[in-house]
Protein backbone atom coordinates (compact mmCIF):
# COMPACT_ATOMS: atom_id res chain seq x y z
CA UNK A 1 0.00 0.00 0.00
CA UNK A 2 1.34 3.44 -0.94
CA UNK A 3 1.73 5.97 1.88
CA UNK A 4 -1.33 8.25 1.99
CA UNK A 5 0.73 11.45 1.53
CA UNK A 6 2.04 10.02 -1.76
CA UNK A 7 -1.44 8.90 -2.81
CA UNK A 8 -2.76 12.44 -2.25
CA UNK A 9 0.29 13.91 -3.99
CA UNK A 10 -0.20 11.73 -7.06
CA UNK A 11 -3.85 12.77 -7.31
CA UNK A 12 -3.07 16.47 -6.97
CA UNK A 13 -0.29 16.22 -9.58
CA UNK A 14 -2.92 15.23 -12.16
CA UNK A 15 -4.49 18.69 -11.77
CA UNK A 16 -1.30 20.37 -13.06
CA UNK A 17 -1.90 23.73 -11.36
CA UNK A 18 1.13 23.75 -9.03
CA UNK A 19 4.72 24.42 -9.96
CA UNK A 20 5.89 21.90 -7.34
CA UNK A 21 4.31 19.46 -4.90
CA UNK A 22 6.15 18.36 -1.77
CA UNK A 23 5.52 15.67 0.81
CA UNK A 24 6.77 16.13 4.34
CA UNK A 25 8.61 19.42 3.83
CA UNK A 26 9.35 22.02 1.20
CA UNK A 27 12.79 21.88 -0.41
CA UNK A 28 15.05 24.64 0.89
CA UNK A 29 15.44 26.23 -2.54
CA UNK A 30 11.69 27.02 -2.57
CA UNK A 31 11.32 28.39 0.97
CA UNK A 32 11.48 32.05 -0.07
CA UNK A 33 9.96 31.59 -3.53
CA UNK A 34 6.73 33.59 -3.74
CA UNK A 35 6.51 33.38 -7.55
CA UNK A 36 5.84 29.63 -7.69
CA UNK A 37 2.64 27.93 -6.65
CA UNK A 38 3.55 25.18 -4.19
CA UNK A 39 1.64 22.40 -2.46
CA UNK A 40 2.84 20.78 0.75
CA UNK A 41 1.26 17.52 1.93
CA UNK A 42 1.94 16.22 5.43
CA UNK A 43 0.51 13.40 7.50
CA UNK A 44 -1.84 14.42 10.32
CA UNK A 45 -3.54 11.20 11.41
CA UNK A 46 -2.29 7.63 11.56
CA UNK A 47 -4.65 5.51 13.62
CA UNK A 48 -5.69 1.88 13.89
CA UNK A 49 -9.40 1.40 14.36
CA UNK A 50 -12.40 -0.95 14.32
CA UNK A 51 -11.22 -3.97 16.22
CA UNK A 52 -12.79 -7.39 15.67
CA UNK A 53 -11.56 -10.70 17.07
CA UNK A 54 -8.66 -8.88 18.77
CA UNK A 55 -7.35 -7.55 15.43
CA UNK A 56 -7.59 -4.09 13.95
CA UNK A 57 -9.54 -3.98 10.70
CA UNK A 58 -9.21 -0.38 9.68
CA UNK A 59 -6.50 2.26 9.33
CA UNK A 60 -7.45 5.92 9.41
CA UNK A 61 -5.04 8.34 7.74
CA UNK A 62 -5.22 12.09 7.53
CA UNK A 63 -3.31 14.57 5.43
CA UNK A 64 -2.90 18.32 5.54
CA UNK A 65 -2.77 19.97 2.12
CA UNK A 66 -1.26 23.46 2.16
CA UNK A 67 -1.36 25.53 -1.00
CA UNK A 68 0.95 28.50 -1.39
CA UNK A 69 -0.23 30.41 -4.44
CA UNK A 70 2.38 32.29 -6.43
CA UNK A 71 1.79 36.04 -6.26
CA UNK A 72 1.05 36.11 -10.01
CA UNK A 73 -1.23 33.03 -10.02
CA UNK A 74 -3.72 33.71 -12.82
CA UNK A 75 -6.26 30.90 -12.50
CA UNK A 76 -9.45 30.92 -10.44
CA UNK A 77 -8.35 29.96 -6.91
CA UNK A 78 -11.85 28.87 -5.91
CA UNK A 79 -12.26 26.68 -8.99
CA UNK A 80 -8.90 25.00 -8.27
CA UNK A 81 -9.83 24.36 -4.64
CA UNK A 82 -13.25 22.94 -5.50
CA UNK A 83 -11.67 20.70 -8.14
CA UNK A 84 -9.01 19.52 -5.64
CA UNK A 85 -11.58 18.71 -2.94
CA UNK A 86 -13.82 16.86 -5.38
CA UNK A 87 -10.90 14.91 -6.82
CA UNK A 88 -9.85 13.68 -3.39
CA UNK A 89 -13.46 12.95 -2.38
CA UNK A 90 -13.93 10.94 -5.59
CA UNK A 91 -10.96 8.86 -4.43
CA UNK A 92 -12.46 8.11 -0.98
CA UNK A 93 -10.91 11.01 0.95
CA UNK A 94 -13.22 13.01 3.20
CA UNK A 95 -12.73 16.73 3.64
CA UNK A 96 -12.65 17.32 7.40
CA UNK A 97 -11.55 20.97 7.51
CA UNK A 98 -11.12 23.86 5.13
CA UNK A 99 -9.33 26.82 6.67
CA UNK A 100 -9.76 30.44 5.59
CA UNK A 101 -7.45 31.94 3.01
CA UNK A 102 -4.54 33.86 4.51
CA UNK A 103 -2.90 36.75 2.71
CA UNK A 104 0.68 37.35 3.83
CA UNK A 105 1.01 41.13 4.33
CA UNK A 106 4.74 41.14 3.49
CA UNK A 107 4.67 39.10 0.30
CA UNK A 108 0.99 39.35 -0.71
CA UNK A 109 1.03 35.57 -1.15
CA UNK A 110 -2.29 33.76 -0.57
CA UNK A 111 -2.27 30.42 1.26
CA UNK A 112 -4.97 27.84 1.87
CA UNK A 113 -5.08 24.74 4.09
CA UNK A 114 -7.29 21.65 3.78
CA UNK A 115 -7.48 18.55 5.96
CA UNK A 116 -8.59 15.23 4.49
CA UNK A 117 -9.02 11.77 6.03
CA UNK A 118 -9.33 8.34 4.49
CA UNK A 119 -10.25 4.96 5.96
CA UNK A 120 -8.40 1.95 4.66
CA UNK A 121 -10.32 -1.25 5.28
CA UNK A 122 -7.85 -4.08 5.69
CA UNK A 123 -8.24 -7.54 4.23
CA UNK A 124 -7.31 -10.61 6.22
Amino acid sequence: MILPIYEASNLIKTMAFADAIFTGSIDEEYLKDTQSTLVLITETVNDLDKRANNRFRNMLYGVEVQIFYGINFDKSILDIEIQLARLLEKNDWQLTQSKSHINDPKTNQVTKVFYFEKNYLLED
